[in-house]
């Protein structure tokens, strides 16, 4: 049996061999509380934030531009089809976007990507974390979902680490989106446990982009375990169910990570249910 982290967005710049021991520590310190033994496996990261980081600033002139200004080139479909379903579940009006925009703006009639940048923005206020956090989710789920070459070089990335098993996936943020798409797409090892943490795969937009085939569990998979806190807005749609994803998918969405980062992969590794779980099927063949 094998254990494989996935890591997910804003990853860039962080050493591979201290992001894995981030995740490692984490988990190995939530089953030594529950009196848990550690099984006798070593966990694996693919790590592909510096080459996401790079391929997406090429992409974007050096920035991330959603919200600040930028041609209109700047915001994608899949961008402005992201950002318009944040603003929805969030309660943003069309007058708070006006408001933002400005008098002579709206006079003379905004280009889209002026308005969609001004969704952002508003956003930024309404939700705290959204300019640290749900830009790069935007930026970098639209480059990996929707430029072939980005896709390529993460999936190289990460691919080969699925090939040999059995193996438990633990994936977080858009590291589930690209675990999933993998898993679909092409056959790999048993997974006798995938487990998704903070997942972004029940926004429309995603959905959009990583069906056909039909939304379903992987076929491979035993058991898909999904936890989110309801506070995560980059678990936009906190459960992953027959109504939002696929049926199949065991849910666990009232986790309560840190007041400061509810999206922290830390805190969630940290949570007795998913350390429970992750355990219980590592040390089946003990």
């Amino acid at each position: 049996m094998r254990l494989v982290f996935v890591h997910g967005m804003r990853q860039e710049g962080r050493p591979a061999a201290a992001l894995l021991r981030a995740w490692r520590d984490s988990l190995y310190g939530a089953w030594d509380r529950l009196g848990l033994a550690r099984p006798a496996i070593e966990p694996e990261m693919p790590y592909y934030g510096d080459t996401l980081d790079q391929l997406t600033r090429e992409l974007h002139g050096g920035s991330n531009v959603i919200g600040r200004g930028g041609a209109g080139g700047d915001v994608s479909p899949v961008e402005e089809a992201m950002i318009r379903e944040f603003a929805t579940v969030y309660g943003v009006e069309d007058a708070e976007v006006r408001a933002e925009l400005g008098s002579e703006v709206i006079a003379k009639g905004p280009a889209n990507w002026e308005w969609v940048q001004a969704i952002g923005r508003v956003l930024e206020r309404r939700v705290p974390l959204f300019r640290t956090i749900g830009i790069s989710l935007v930026v970098q789920v639209d480059a990996y979902l929707n430029r072939p070459h980005v896709t390529q070089a993460v999936d190289e990335i990460v691919a080969p680490q699925f090939k040999s098993g059995p193996v438990v996936i633990v994936s977080h943020s858009l590291g589930t989106i690209v675990s999933y798409r993998l898993l679909r797409q092409t056959k790999f090892a048993d997974v006798p446990l995938l487990v998704t943490l903070g997942s972004p795969l029940g926004i429309n937009a995603v959905k959009d982009r990583i069906a056909p085939p039909k939304l379903a569990r992987p076929v491979q998979v035993g058991h898909w375990l999904n936890g989110s806190d309801e506070r995560d807005f980059v678990a936009l749609y906190a459960s992953l169910d027959a109504k939002t994803f696929c049926d199949g998918i065991e849910n666990v969405i009232d986790i309560h990570n840190s007041q400061d980062d509810a999206h922290s992969i830390l805190d969630y590794l940290k949570d007795e249910r998913i350390a429970r779980s992750i355990h219980v099927v590592l040390s089946s063949e003990e």
